[in-house]
């Protein structure tokens, strides 16, 4: 008995220490921060707080539906993505937007010449330690680390781990010039060996140039956190990016709402919304959109074009993982929505996106 006993608190001390020092959960922070926030009105009762409700679990699921790896939810073969001549990509006409589609959440931007990465995650697990079921679809990305010399820009809309992810952060820290990020995520970066001086943090409607490029922090509706302990200790946000060459805006994770119409009045009509549309599930109905309710968000918007985002890497639900592009493809024909679905690693520009939605999954 006593044996079990001492293996029960070995076990407890083991998982205390990994979640007390192990890198990949980030720094929560410090009292001086929680007093600055305390300042600000979105953070209520010692946490970040959505406009509207956001209940993180709202139904039941079976226990271990999440984790069940069921035929469909992954791709049944293995499938390449396109790739990125990252020189090439960065040597731009200095009169356009051009980007890629990295995959989940991730992309980079060429703006008149400026790169600009949106939630580079080239991890193989989005979580802290290997779980199969969530490990990324394919064994090759579009984009090399290695391959990539400079970056102007990084933007992060949170800090779950399948948009910040240690590993990738690790190898690209010294190649990017800016991070942009919002409130209490620069605690993570600085713990993985960022720069102070190349960090800046934003609340809701911060704003900052780089160059002639308007970078908006915007509100989404959703939540925040690594571990156990710092549920919403962190700022979630969307995004606009803005200049004379066009606007667009990345939604990061979030739930349907009325801020997309309040943004939309702002700052839209945008030429280009990339928008959540996958891993939703009833359980979490607030902090994900289904697809008819991301057609909607791009309408509230004045999106031109809207693109479907957050699938085609990970199992983060128990739909096919091919239902929320097919979804998005349904209900932007009902609502008479432009949508564009370019396939991995292939390059798009702005002003003379393919409209013709060639089902790339299927092949």
């Amino acid at each position: 008995m006593i044996i079990i006993v001492y293996i029960i608190l070995g076990l407890f001390g083991s998982i205390v220490t990994f979640l007390s020092f192990s890198p990949q959960f980030g720094k929560n922070p410090s009292k001086s921060q929680k007093q600055l926030y305390s300042t600000f009105e979105n953070y209520k009762d010692g946490a970040f707080a959505n406009i509207e409700e956001a209940v993180m679990i709202t139904g039941d699921m079976p226990r271990g539906e999440f984790f069940k790896d069921v035929p469909g939810r992954r791709p049944h073969k293995d499938f390449s993505p396109q790739k990125i001549d990252f020189k090439e990509f960065k040597n731009s006409n200095e009169n356009s937007i051009k980007f890629v589609w990295i995959g989940h959440s991730s992309f980079l931007f060429n703006i008149g010449g400026k790169l600009i990465m949106l939630d580079p995650m080239f991890g193989e697990y989005c979580a802290p330690v290997p779980i199969p079921t969530l490990k990324r679809f394919q064994e090759d990305i579009a984009l090399s680390i290695e391959d990539i010399d400079s970056i102007d820009l990084v933007i992060f809309s949170h800090d779950h781990y399948d948009h910040l992810d240690y590993p990738t952060i690790k190898k690209i820290k010294n190649k990017v010039k800016k991070f942009y990020v919002p409130y209490g995520i620069g605690n993570h970066l600085k713990r993985w060996g960022v720069k102070d001086n190349s960090i800046t943090e934003f609340n809701w409607y911060d704003s900052k140039k780089l160059n002639d490029i308007d970078i908006v922090c915007l509100p989404s509706r959703h939540f925040s956190g690594r571990g156990p302990k710092n549920r919403n200790s962190t700022l979630w946000a969307s995004w606009a990016i803005i200049s004379q060459l066009g606007k667009i805006y990345f939604s990061g994770d979030g739930g349907y709402g009325s801020h997309f119409k309040d943004i939309g009045k702002k700052y839209g009509p945008f030429d280009l919304s990339l928008i959540d549309s996958g891993q939703y599930n009833t359980a979490w109905k607030h902090s994900h959109m289904f697809p008819k309710q991301a057609v909607m968000a791009a309408q509230d918007l004045g999106s031109k074009y809207y693109m479907p985002i957050h699938w085609g890497a990970f199992k983060l639900s128990t739909h096919h993982w091919t239902d929320p592009v097919e979804g998005a493809i349904l209900y932007a024909k009902e609502y008479g929505q432009k949508i564009i679905t370019p396939q991995l690693g292939e390059i798009v520009a702005l002003n003379n996106p393919n409209q013709v939605v060639f089902k790339w999954w299927n092949q």
